[in-house]
């Protein structure tokens, strides 16, 4: 079991200082090879340094936050190009040993869940390592874990910056920039947004408040990145945003259908299958056209359109 030093090797201000120094300059070295921003700052305020222990709270926080949602697409692609390009990361599966404090801090963990046992188990390593023992309590021991989750931090910042300015220097430069930028464009918010928009006005919505787009995207956000990481980065990326947020919005503000798959079955004579989908797509096309029609009036018109169309 590792013994913590009586004094923490790292000044927790000054440590701090020089990582949003490091993401200054990262953030500067991206704009300048992007000609556009790799992400955007994190809203949360600085820790306060007075007390270790809130300040070891609150900068993981800010930490994650970082990484996973101002510099997430950035922070992704970049490690996803270490090995390429000659990097190492310095800690192993450090950005998955931050998701997991955070987790471990904020939310409450249930051990008897497998994902729960991992990641009370991996925090617990961590913190042993860090000041001696599983559960920090006294100033001094929370003192070790900040200065050791700064000191890590630090040096995946360092890390970051080492693989963008090898992009800089790469004879494959220009490829590298067009893939960095496409990772940028399948996770930008801004350009959803103006799509949502643009998108209810053609289909004759009214035009959607912040939260309304918020939480769209909320929902959908996840759905969409995954089918964007599969096109090439040379596609055409407002037209496939386009057709998601078209879809979203069809989806959104389409009511409850009146009638059930088991309906839609019985009605139509169909078996468990892609075709009852179908049907439940048509009759929710019908029921936008006649939104006063009754359950059985939705079938009867289902029936008649089913034979149409499958003639």
């Amino acid at each position: 079991m590792t013994t913590a030093q009586s004094t923490p090797p790292v000044a927790p201000a000054a440590a701090w200082n020089r990582i949003t120094g490091v993401h200054r300059n990262l953030d500067r070295l991206a704009r300048h090879l992007l000609k556009r921003s790799a992400g955007s700052d994190v809203s949360l305020p600085p820790p306060d340094f007075t007390h270790p222990q809130t300040a070891f709270f609150f900068a993981t926080i800010w930490m994650r936050a970082w990484y996973s949602e101002a510099w997430a697409a950035s922070s992704r692609w970049l490690y996803e190009q270490a090995a390429a390009l000659g990097h190492t990361p310095p800690e192993k599966d450090f950005a998955d040993t931050m998701r997991r404090l955070r987790a471990f801090l904020v939310h409450h963990m249930d051990a008897s869940v497998s994902e729960g046992e991992e990641t009370e188990r991996i925090c617990n390593e961590w913190f042993e390592r860090a000041c001696g023992s599983v559960v920090p309590q006294s100033t001094v021991e929370w003192q070790h874990c900040l200065a050791r989750l700064l000191e890590q931090n630090e040096a995946y910042a360092h890390f970051m910056l080492a693989i963008a300015k090898s992009v800089e220097r790469s004879p494959e430069k220009s490829t590298l920039v067009l893939q960095w930028c496409a990772a940028l464009e399948r996770q930008d918010y801004p350009r959803y947004r103006q799509s949502l928009q643009e998108a209810a006005g053609d289909l004759g919505l009214q035009r959607l408040n912040d939260q309304k787009l918020d939480s769209i995207h909320a929902r959908y956000r996840v759905r969409w990145a995954k089918a964007l990481e599969k096109l090439a980065h040379d596609a055409d990326f407002d037209r496939e945003i386009r057709l998601r947020t078209e879809w979203a919005l069809l989806a959104d503000t389409s009511g409850a259908l009146l009638v059930s798959a088991s309906d839609v079955m019985e009605a139509l004579g169909l078996s468990p299958g892609p075709q009852v989908a179908r049907a439940l797509r048509l009759a929710q096309v019908l029921r936008e056209f006649h939104p006063d029609d009754s359950a059985e009036q939705l079938l009867q018109r289902l029936s008649v359109q089913w034979v149409a169309v499958r003639q």
